[in-house]
């Protein structure tokens, strides 16, 4: 699918906007993919840090464009699931990111109008746990870091999403 002239400007616009308000508005960390948090770094997370449990956003996060949550991604959660409690909190809703919580037992919040704290603060009761012992991951420097350091938590910006499953709706 082509990009109008319009789409293009507004992206690199949101560009450059992004780029300076993550100067602004500090995430705890930076990385380039969810899979970047792998065994040795799940471990710091909960001996240094105490975490004991993950918000995790859903577009341009887990997935692009609104497209399937790729196999690694998925198979990531579950990894993830295993060691922390995990809440899916998105300012959107899709069927299939549904479905797939339902199947894999994972809490999904949506219209979640993200970056006000209740929805967050709803997120860490419906976990068990405090906010400080919370990593948000997410994409969005308003919607997700600005929200999650609101609230005291730990949070991870995304770079970019792995997309194996690039072209699969």
């Amino acid at each position: 699918m082509k990009k109008t002239i319009f789409e293009y400007i507004e992206q690199k616009i949101y560009s450059i906007i992004h780029k300076q308000l993550v100067k602004l508005v500090e995430p705890s960390m930076i990385l380039q993919e969810v899979k970047d948090i792998n065994l040795e770094f799940v471990k710091k997370l909960k001996s240094e840090y105490g975490i004991g449990g993950i918000i995790l956003d859903v577009d341009d996060t887990l997935r692009k464009e609104l497209m399937i949550i790729p196999s690694c991604n998925k198979q990531w959660i579950e990894f993830m699931k295993k060691e922390f409690r995990v809440i899916i909190l998105s300012n959107g809703y899709d069927g299939k990111v549904s479905e797939f919580c339902d199947e894999k037992n994972i809490p999904y919040i949506s219209f979640a109008k993200k970056p006000l704290k209740k929805q967050f603060l709803y997120a860490c009761d419906r976990m068990g746990l405090y906010p400080e012992h919370v990593l948000v991951i997410g994409n969005d420097v308003i919607c997700d870091i600005y929200g999650g350091n609101r609230c005291g938590m730990f949070t991870a910006i995304i770079n970019d999403v792995n997309s194996e499953n690039e072209f699969l709706r």
